[in-house]
């Protein structure tokens, strides 16, 4: 995975996005890696240690890393989409 800043994301970030959810994400990171939906969403609540573009591999929607610290303080890495005023969660880890 290759990165470059985004600075314009970590402004989004602090305006608080909503998640989008759906049957295609809303379960995923829970199975994958027990990631409950508001735990991903308590990772946007709280200060964010890095973000940036993800550029390699290349997806049709830009997506985005961010790394951070659940609510309950589990440390993980979240990839994202930027869908105007929301997000739409890929992955957490």
């Amino acid at each position: 995975m290759r990165l470059t800043a985004a600075p314009d994301i970590a402004e989004w970030l602090g305006t608080r996005p909503l998640v989008e959810w759906d049957a295609g994400n809303s379960t995923k990171s829970q199975a994958k890696h027990g990631f409950l939906t508001s735990d991903v969403e308590s990772i946007l609540e709280t200060a964010v240690v890095f973000a940036g573009r993800i550029v390699e591999p290349a997806h049709v929607e830009a997506r985005y890393l961010l790394l951070g610290v659940t609510s309950g303080g589990r440390h993980a890495a979240l990839v994202f989409t930027r869908r105007e005023d929301s997000g739409r969660s890929a992955a957490a880890r």
